[in-house]
């Protein structure tokens, strides 16, 4: 595979799938036959201009009079609309937004109002009120409509009980994370040779590698290893329209979330018609999968003699008894692996992406390569040379410079968000009022950048969750603490040396409590195999500056267009 992935000419066999996408608005758009004539009048585009200018004005006030009482954040009193034009700001200001918060409200334990032009104005909490949040059950406090709004998932993520009926993340529950010192043979044979064929095995000339784009190579490959197997896997033309499945998810659902209730229906499939399109590419290839491995359990009649071991299985085997028949079609199935899909692997190569730009930027680079490349030396020795899941347990080096790079940045800017459910609403602790249908949480970017919790919070330390630092007495097996990871424990002193799947207060970039994701465990083990391997046979040349992250409301995005210079070790070739 050459650094990026090849783009395709338009296969006309598939205009129409495409057209039968469409066919839902475009039969409702054909009642109007001068329509597109009509488009061209500038009285209309004026009315069209108009109907902009009111969606804006609708989002930028709504619920505004409802939270009357809370403090607001980045609203400059002396201009006019300044609650309105703080919202507009949000969309590329929202960082400066949180630290103003921060300071000016959270930091003496008063709840805030964060300005949000996609979803209206947040409530954000103290770290005091973190578990009053967390005790409040699904009924009062939903997290999963959070993210169905956000997302707007009835109309991006492909069918609305995606996101209603979780069930990708029982089959990750239930097998994903049982199956993975069983899987680490094939993740590491996907990881050497797609980093082999992405960053090269010249041991004798420097390489310019766009970083961003060659960790979506990766692991676009890789999890799909785990996901769909082989030879899928390696279809490059597969992973082309995979990789672009959802891939301007945030801007659609921005879109569709300024877009009138009434309207919704009529615009979302043009909205979303890319990720439709390229979606519709991989169902071809997926659905018939799906069904010859139906049919060969129907014809064994016994699980254990379909002898597959990757997501597609699991899915079929854990559906058999769902009560809904749709649930059980290859198309649902499908339409469930592709939100999967996008939500598994783009946050692995954000990740990745800002652990290298942050280790090949830091002043201590030569060092913590160094001893990263020590440890993975030591733990491949005690494994008799093997890439085994419990020896990544023991890379308590790698864990803390991973961990340490989510906590500068990750994906979101939010650890913990809620909407209140319940038609009466609910009192904070305080006892201040919030309706229904308010949006209330913490952020994790500013907890996580708090001087209190961890000194020096705007400098990179890769070392900063090892006890002793690196070089000290923390190399050791991380498995007992993996033990106590799925519950919440407030106490920062305790956790602070703990890795990095396991949730607290103070590190949510996987969120926290009994809705954290479940997938961070799977993500932990193959972003310690690609780091490791990458430490082991490259040498990288350190820049004197990191590119800073890319805000786009509350997401969170490394520099896209960035490059390293690469070189592989001699010896390692």
């Amino acid at each position: 595979m050459n650094a990026t992935l090849p783009v395709y000419s338009l296969d006309w066999t598939t205009v129409p799938e495409v057209a039968k996408l469409l066919e839902p608005a475009a039969s409702t758009l054909l009642r109007f036959p001068n329509l597109v004539i009509f488009l061209y009048d500038r009285h209309v585009q004026a009315l069209v201009l108009s109907f902009i200018m009111l969606i804006l004005l609708r989002t930028t006030t709504t619920r505004h009079s409802v939270l009357e009482g809370i403090p607001w954040t980045g609203v400059d009193g002396r201009t006019f609309f300044p609650r309105t034009r703080a919202t507009l700001r949000s969309v590329l200001q929202n960082r400066e937004h949180l630290e103003e918060g921060f300071r000016k409200f959270s930091r003496h334990g008063i709840p805030f109002i964060l300005p949000n032009l996609l979803t209206g104005p947040d409530v954000i909490l103290p770290r005091s009120q973190v578990q009053w949040l967390l005790d409040q059950p699904s009924s009062i406090l939903s997290q999963a409509e959070v993210n169905r709004y956000f997302l707007e998932a009835d109309y991006t993520m492909l069918h609305p009980n995606i996101v209603r009926d979780t069930v990708h993340e029982r089959v990750i529950r239930a097998h994903l994370q049982k199956q993975l010192e069983c899987l680490t043979d094939d993740i590491m044979e996907e990881l050497t040779l797609q980093l082999d064929r992405s960053w090269g095995l010249d041991t004798g000339n420097w390489k310019i590698v766009p970083v961003f784009d060659s960790m979506t190579e990766v692991f676009y490959s890789t999890i799909n290893r785990v996901l769909v197997g082989l030879p899928l896997c390696r279809d490059e033309k597969y992973l082309y329209h995979n990789s672009r499945v959802f891939q301007y998810c945030l801007f659609v659902a921005g879109l569709i979330n300024l877009t009138p209730s009434l309207f919704k229906p009529l615009l979302a499939p043009f909205i979303t018609i890319l990720d439709r399109y390229h979606y519709s590419y991989c169902a071809r290839k997926v659905e018939p999968l799906i069904r010859s491995r139906m049919e060969a359990l129907r014809y064994s009649g016994k699980l254990s003699l379909v002898h597959k071991n990757d997501y597609i299985q699991w899915a079929i085997n854990d559906t058999m008894d769902h009560p809904d028949p749709y649930e059980r079609s290859p198309e649902m199935i499908s339409k469930r692996l592709a939100v999967l899909q996008f939500a598994a692997i783009i946050t692995s190569i954000i990740t990745m992406t800002n652990t290298l730009f942050d280790l090949v930027s830091s002043p201590m680079f030569s060092e913590y390569w160094a001893d990263l490349r020590e440890e993975v030396e030591g733990v491949l020795a005690e494994e008799a040379g093997f890439w085994t899941h419990h020896g990544t347990t023991k890379m308590v080096r790698m864990d803390s410079a991973i961990k340490e790079s989510l906590r500068m940045g990750g994906v979101v800017s939010r650890g913990l968000m809620k909407k209140v459910v319940i038609k009466e609403g609910i009192r904070l602790p305080g006892g201040i009022h919030l309706p229904y249908g308010v949006q209330v949480g913490v952020s994790s970017y500013t907890t996580q950048r708090d001087e209190t919790i961890y000194p020096d919070p705007d400098i990179y330390n890769a070392s900063r969750f090892c006890q002793g630092g690196f070089g000290g007495k923390e190399v050791g097996n991380m498995e007992p603490l993996l033990e106590s990871t799925l519950k919440p424990t407030p106490a920062p002193a305790r956790d602070m040396y703990a890795p990095f799947v396991k949730t607290t207060e103070t590190f949510m970039a996987f969120s926290h409590g009994r809705h954290a994701c479940p997938g961070r465990f799977f993500a932990a083990s193959q972003l310690k195999l690609a780091l490791a391997y990458i430490v082991l046979n490259y040498d990288v040349e350190p820049i004197p500056v990191r590119e800073p992250h890319l805000w786009f409301v509350n997401s969170i995005a490394p520099p896209m267009k960035a490059t390293l210079r690469i070189k592989r070790r001699k010896g390692t070739a």
